[in-house]
């Protein structure tokens, strides 16, 4: 028998470290809800001057504004530049709030689905969420957060709507509060979630939302080592604003539904429900007089009515607002 093979100090073979996987994190319930807050409070400073034009060229009079650009001039020279922030007050305090259930939902439906047969392996042997699980949870998330978040955008939209009066004209709401109180007066609690089909269906989209986001940073993973490589920060960022173009999209049109059944009148409403708006709207700009290809290009450009204060305000928002929500998480993971 050699002398290695009892020798107590003989050389060990190292163990193969590269071939021992990593440990998986701990999923934690709660991380996704802290970073929901942050991203929510993003989105308002960087959206909200957007969505106040968007809702005004949706839900004000027909010819009361000519285009996005024309709506932001005459908002900021008749109301000043504040006037973009109107309505700020409530997604101030609701967008944090409901950010943290979107994403914090969002993030435990991942881990559920990820755990219950939607799990495959990705390129270097570890497991990851498919595509449809993305989209499903996605999904699901929007779900949630529709009902929490209806009524808050009730409030929003109608704050944002009110235009400026003549000063012996008061304005029909003196602030968010007055928005609830005569809301409930005229139509009960329920008034509150008058039309909230029309946000779940709307909501729906975010699979394409989520689902985008992911593809585009899988894509964007792929350019690892070579020229086109860039930082998870960059990636992220590039990937959710690329995302929010698709969720809006294909989200618009209910979603242009939704926001006129939420500035409806309270005393007097012109519509009687989800089905009935999507019909007035539908129809608006119907003529018999045109064939069937002017009628439908009519019937597009009034669902995507707002498109381009959407698109504008839609890529630094969602791309701001992800990359500071997957950038808290990867500092709770730490």
């Amino acid at each position: 028998m050699s002398r290695d093979a009892i020798d107590p100090l003989a050389e060990v073979a190292e163990p193969d470290v590269e071939a021992i996987p990593p440990p998986a994190k701990k999923h934690s319930p709660f991380a996704g809800f802290a970073a929901g807050i942050c991203s929510g409070w993003t989105k308002l400073v960087v959206g909200h001057p957007f969505d106040t034009l968007k809702t005004r060229l949706q839900c004000a009079p027909k010819g009361t504004y000519t285009g996005a650009w024309q709506c932001f001039v005459s908002t900021v020279s008749k109301e000043g530049p504040l006037a973009l922030y109107k309505g700020a007050s409530v997604p101030a305090i609701s967008w944090g709030i409901t950010d943290s259930i979107l994403m914090g939902s969002l993030h435990n439906y991942r881990a559920f689905w990820a755990a219950n047969g939607l799990s495959e392996t990705a390129p270097d042997g570890s497991k990851r969420l498919s595509m449809l699980g993305h989209c499903i949870a996605g999904t699901m998330a929007g779900w949630t957060n529709a009902a929490v978040a209806h009524p808050t955008e009730l409030i929003k939209c109608k704050l944002q709507l009110q235009l400026v009066q003549p000063e012996h004209v008061p304005k029909q709401y003196s602030g968010p509060v007055d928005v609830v109180r005569q809301t409930i007066a005229m139509q009960g609690v329920q008034g509150m979630w008058r039309g909230v089909a029309s946000s779940f269906i709307y909501r729906s989209c975010f699979a394409a939302m989520f689902g985008g986001f992911e593809m585009f940073n899988r894509l964007f993973r792929t350019w690892k080592g070579t020229s086109w490589e860039m930082s998870d920060g960059l990636s992220n960022f590039l990937a959710g604003g690329l995302a929010s173009n698709l969720y809006w999209f294909s989200a618009l049109p209910m979603e242009h539904v939704k926001n006129r059944i939420m500035t409806d009148s309270i005393k007097n409403p012109r519509y009687s429900g989800v089905a009935d708006a999507y019909r007035q709207t539908w129809r608006e700009s119907y003529d018999p007089s045109k064939g069937l290809g002017w009628n439908s290009l009519a019937r597009v450009k009034t669902f995507y009515r707002g498109f381009v204060p959407v698109v504008l305000r839609a890529f630094p928002t969602n791309a701001a607002a992800l990359a500071v929500w997957e950038g808290v998480m990867r500092y709770i993971d730490t």
